[in-house]
């Protein structure tokens, strides 16, 4: 026979591994997984929703599908919504139509903002702001007439047309001539190999390549670092991958600016977590981006963000 405390130890440890039978679900639809930045901002939305107690219901499109297959988010939200979602954390893809869409449960826009959907808050980057620091990171190096690249995502992803306008911004005003200013797409293979035709079709020597997203990172990295060594441009990118690192460490990356995904996914699922409490967050949440270079890689503080790329 059990005694007292041996009894009480018993119902403590089952209490602990059960699962709360009325505990909240909040569904969390990412515009797909393959890509570092989702699988860290995924990361984060997890340890957030461990530290809150509630349970995800996890459902991603393949990657670019959204773009390929229109609506296929809000099609995922309305099953979510029948399964009895308390919430929604969405990064969202461009909806087709011109119609505003109301989700019956709250929804938390992280990464980005989206007009098409009435969130009640989001969590991303100043991402105009961060085109511009990474324009600003090459005014050292550039002089008036230099000539750059601008390599283009997608014309209907707010977030890359942002950080295109900010960088665009700066180089209008240091009198940088961009002589390449074009869509690669956003499959990094597929980009790869158009990155590799416009640089290769330009007849002169290009100074710079601005990079705005990782996909594109990715492949403009594969691409200068083929080209001799007098004749690489100077690489500016967005986001991050571990295959960057070497970039950095070779000098083929003058800078990387890195968002923080992990700190915007665990905001996201904290703030809907206190608005579900009856705690409005605040309309926008700002979080802030690093300029990593290879003077600084190594700094503690860089490091530790990197770790959070991880995979």
């Amino acid at each position: 026979m059990l005694g007292p405390l041996r009894l009480f130890v018993l119902l403590w440890s089952l209490a602990i591994m059960v699962p709360t039978a009325h505990a909240s679900t909040i569904g969390v639809v990412l515009p797909g997984s393959s890509l570092v930045f989702y699988q860290t901002l995924l990361k984060g939305i997890q340890q957030s929703a461990l530290d809150h107690r509630v349970d995800l219901l996890i459902r991603n499109p393949s990657d670019g599908e959204s773009l390929n297959t229109p609506n296929i988010q809000l099609r995922i939200i309305e099953y979510m919504v029948t399964q009895g979602v308390s919430g929604v954390v969405l990064a969202p893809e461009p909806l087709a139509g011109d119609t505003r869409v109301s989700v019956p449960v709250p929804v938390i826009l992280v990464d980005r903002y989206s007009a098409d959907y009435d969130g009640i808050s989001t969590v991303y980057t100043d991402n105009f702001s961060a085109g511009r620091k990474a324009a600003l990171s090459l005014v050292p190096v550039l002089k008036k007439g230099a000539k750059v690249a601008m390599l283009r995502l997608a014309s209907n992803v707010s977030s890359t047309v942002a950080r295109e306008s900010g960088f665009l911004s700066v180089a209008r005003k240091e009198g940088w001539d961009v002589v390449i200013d074009t869509y690669v797409g956003y499959r990094p293979r597929d980009a790869e190999v158009l990155i590799a035709e416009v640089i290769k079709s330009y007849p002169g020597r290009l100074d710079a390549v601005f990079a705005p997203a990782e996909p594109i990172a990715y492949g403009a990295l594969r691409v200068i670092e083929t080209a001799a060594i007098g004749q690489r441009p100077r690489l500016v990118l967005f986001d991050w991958r571990p295959e960057f690192l070497e970039g950095l460490k070779k000098g083929i990356v003058h800078a990387a600016i890195l968002q923080d995904p992990y700190r915007m996914g665990y905001l996201a699922l904290a703030s809907m977590v206190e608005a579900l409490q009856g705690h409005p967050p605040p309309r926008t949440l700002f979080v802030d981006v690093v300029t990593v270079t290879p003077q600084n890689m190594n700094d503690p503080a860089i490091r530790s963000l990197l770790a959070r790329y991880a995979r």
